[in-house]
């Protein structure tokens, strides 16, 4: 191993020295320079550099930290992209380092066919409104990275994307390595007096609180569980805030989209949402029942071009929430929603013959430890986790319901495991075909990822759409592995779960081994409430 000191040395030196313990790539000729570089930073190697992208992202999702990705040039970078596109629009903060062609090779009249080039890596990262640059020297590099890092502490998150030309990223570093300087983000001065009046004028708040408040730790969710009590006001979460105060008698934990839950946001007269962008499928393309008054505060301009608001604070929620509070009537109010809500929306679901299969299936992922992860794919049964069960803390839940990115679930379980957390990732049987090669990342790095297959042999939400629209079922039948078998030629644990009863025992004993466990259950689940086709169906 060399021992000569690199950029890329230098550059995961910063990381570490930052607390970055865990990053996540695939070697090419191009990037060896972080692979020959002995530093305290471990580098999980993934099968793909989609899966390296999706890795940082639930590792950053998970533990609050910047997800770190490297991926070698040109078809290794945009081979990351989708999983970009996921973290972008989910407003996880992860950095892809990439490296680029050399400098010393390109010709400034455009591509003269060098190894992996394009005429610009970076455009199509920049093509999804994120931060996207390639340097042009190493002290760029190096500065650039420690930016990077200091973004990643502020709100919202962002992913961002840093290219570096293989002869920078090979070259001598000798200096110092940059200190990652503390940012702060200015913001327009916030509208608290006229959102304390809209409050105080207001008999009936429900809170909205989304990811942001997840993003802001233990002190988003105090904030927002003051805010709540002093109000009496329920709280709804999105998925991405699913955790925040949770058991606490004002959470409402499930779905939004529930009929009984639609109706109790339509009843209040007032609508707070706080550290949510408000988007489009949190909200049945906003054609849900609203309030006629409607207050945010939410950093980010996406949401001003949700709904009308009344006010709109463009600012920390923390600091915000702190300077609201004061504003208000000191005396807290009495709940005003009533009790019981979630609890009477589950008997209903369980009661009905079509959904009672998902409530035993959804109580038995309810099991999963209170310290580890769940992530779920973009299939039937990861809807039904990710709106109806309860989470016991933030960070508990990673869904990626920001771009809708299919096959999600088993290389972003890679980076909460890597952290040393327990990880469930809820799959169909559709979406771990995108990254099987990601199972020998699991075993290689003895992950702690128990991998759910729910079995409905092919893309069974897809085959609900087009049953739905009376169009024929094409397409969604899918051949699928002997599960069995390829658990076994990678060494992996394996079991089967016959009901909702086996499924926890089997999740009880995969959460005990320090290695992954492939579960596979075979059953077909009815679609909740919270996808498309169901979003307007008439209240039972």
């Amino acid at each position: 191993m060399s021992q000569t000191r690199t950029v890329g040395t230098a550059i995961l030196q910063l990381l570490a020295d930052h607390g970055i313990e865990v990053v996540f790539g695939l070697p090419g000729v191009h990037n060896l320079a972080f692979w020959s570089a002995e530093t305290p930073v471990r580098i999980v190697g993934v099968r793909h550099e989609q899966a390296c992208v999706y890795a940082a992202d639930g590792y950053a999702r998970a533990t609050g930290r910047l997800g770190v990705a490297l991926t070698t040039t040109g078809p290794g970078a945009v081979n990351a992209l989708a999983a970009f596109g996921e973290a972008a629009v989910s407003g996880a903060p992860v950095l892809l380092i990439s490296s680029d062609v050399s400098t010393a090779l390109r010709s400034p009249d455009g591509p003269r066919g060098i190894l992996h080039e394009m005429a610009d890596q970076a455009a199509p990262f920049a093509s999804l409104g994120c931060r996207a640059i390639t340097v042009t020297t190493a002290e760029e590099a190096l500065t650039e990275v420690a930016m990077a890092v200091a973004r990643s502490e502020t709100s919202p998150g962002a992913p961002e994307y840093i290219g570096i030309p293989s002869d920078i990223l090979n070259a001598p570093w000798s200096e110092a390595t940059p200190s990652v300087p503390t940012l702060t983000i200015a913001v327009a001065p916030p509208s608290l007096t006229a959102l304390a009046g809209l409050i105080t004028d207001s008999t009936r708040v429900i809170i909205w609180a989304g990811g942001g408040v997840t993003q802001c730790g233990v002190a988003g969710d105090a904030a927002v569980r003051a805010l709540a009590e002093r109000l009496g006001a329920p709280v709804v979460t999105t998925y991405a805030g699913r955790g925040v105060m949770a058991g606490h008698p004002l959470t409402i934990e499930t779905s939004t989209h529930e009929p009984e839950v639609d109706a109790l946001i339509g009843s209040a007269d007032l609508l707070l949402v706080i550290g949510s962008g408000f988007d489009a499928m949190h909200t049945k393309n906003w054609r849900m029942s609203l309030p006629s008054r409607r207050a945010a505060i939410s950093l980010g301009d996406e949401i001003t071009r949700t709904i009308d608001w009344d006010v709109l604070i463009g600012a920390d929620l923390i600091a915000s929430i702190e300077a609201l509070l004061p504003l208000l009537p000191a005396q807290s109010r009495d709940a005003w929603a009533p009790t019981g809500l979630r609890d009477r929306v589950r008997a209903r679901l369980a009661a009905d013959s079509r959904t009672a299969p998902a409530v035993a299936f959804v109580d038995a992922i309810e099991s999963w430890p209170a310290d580890g992860v769940v992530v779920t794919d973009m299939c039937i049964p990861g809807y039904w986790v990710s709106s109806h069960a309860r989470h016991p803390r933030p960070r508990h839940l990673l869904n990626p319901v920001g771009w809708g990115t299919l096959g999600y679930a088993l290389p972003a379980a890679i980076g909460p495991a890597a952290a040393g957390l327990p990880t469930l990732a809820v799959c169909g049987d559709g979406g771990p075909m995108f990254a099987l090669g990601e199972l020998a990342t699991l075993m290689q790095e003895e992950l702690p990822v128990t991998l759910l297959v729910v079995d409905d042999g092919g893309y069974g939400m897809l085959r609900f759409d087009q049953q739905v629209f009376g169009h024929p079922e094409r397409g969604v039948d899918l051949v699928t592995p002997d599960w069995s078998l390829l658990a076994q030629s990678f060494g992996m644990a394996y079991a089967e779960a016959a009901d909702a009863d086996a499924l926890i025992r089997e999740l009880a004993a995969a959460a005990r081994r320090s290695g992954p466990t492939l579960i596979l259950q075979r059953m077909s689940l009815y679609p909740p409430a919270s996808t498309s086709p169901r979003w307007f169906e008439s209240a039972p």
